[in-house]
């Protein structure tokens, strides 16, 4: 090992960061038709956690992708079994939108829920349609984060698609879902240019000098940690980010301050709310 990096000496000394705590803004949960995935289980993930030292997720689950009805069922389960170390983003398919409206009722009730997640290349349906517009009003509302899929030249979820989006709905946190692979670069520029555009390094950060690069252009302030974990083991895309050649300091941003900032920013819109909500109750 050649880093000059203190925390890659301490994980390569030790096995896990124990000095600082890990923050993953990109995994899922239980089967997966065809695969198999060793520490799908929740019970299994959360051992994991504690081995590595993941202080806390955000989450859909793999039933979320295709059948939300059930899926967000049950990430407010494993929400309520496991507050403050499990997050949920609320998935939405296009398709079946039949208990949308009662859902975002009762989302504000759901203290885990930070955002949503769409995967336009799997529903055939562009990020940019017609069907996604509630969401993002009531997101952009709230301030919360939209984790996409983004893929390079789609024609469903291209980064393109988020620039547009990021300007007609600037309160919503973008985070582009493995930075549009084949178009890195115009997501990195993306990232730098807007403030409420964030690089996400699922998948694309264990690509040598990716990282390097991220950090060079847009700034380690907007690039988080992601790995679709149970997919792949945390470790993998850690080892990616701490032998990367970035500082400490920055990776300190990426692996936890950025996920803490956007946390803390979404809390203190939610408590403004319930403030305003007693005051017009009162008044």
């Amino acid at each position: 090992m050649t880093s000059k990096s203190l925390l890659a000496k301490e994980f390569f000394e030790t096995g896990r960061l124990s000095s600082i705590s890990i923050i993953d803004m990109h995994t899922h949960m239980g089967a997966f038709y065809g695969t198999y995935l060793p520490e799908a289980k929740l019970e299994m993930m959360i051992n994991a956690m504690d081995r590595q030292n993941i202080e806390w997720i955000i989450s859909a689950p793999h039933s979320a992708l295709f059948d939300p009805i059930r899926g967000n069922s049950d990430i407010r389960a494993a929400m309520r079994e496991y507050p403050g170390k499990i997050y949920g983003y609320y998935a939405v398919n296009p398709h079946y939108d039949h208990d949308l409206d009662r859902d975002l009722e009762q989302f504000d009730s759901f203290e885990g829920f930070l955002g949503f997640k769409v995967l336009p290349d799997y529903h055939k349906y562009p990020l940019n349609g017609e069907k996604y517009r509630k969401i993002y009003e009531f997101a952009n509302e709230r301030g919360l984060l939209l984790l996409s899929h983004t893929w390079g030249h789609s024609p469903y979820n291209p980064p393109q698609m988020i620039a547009e989006l990021s300007r007609e709905y600037e309160n919503i946190q973008f985070l582009l879902g493995h930075s549009a692979p084949g178009e890195t670069d115009y997501a990195i520029a993306l990232a730098k240019e807007r403030s409420n555009v964030y690089l996400e390094l699922c998948d694309t950060g264990r690509l040598n000098g990716v990282v390097l690069k991220m950090v060079q252009e847009a700034s380690s302030e907007k690039v988080l940690f992601g790995t679709d974990f149970p997919w792949y083991d945390p470790h993998y895309m850690l080892g990616s980010v701490l032998l990367s050649g970035i500082s400490d300091q920055d990776i300190e941003n990426i692996i936890h301050h950025n996920a803490a900032r956007l946390l803390a920013g979404i809390q203190a819109q939610k408590q403004l709310r319930k403030g305003l909500k007693r005051r017009c109750q009162i008044s």
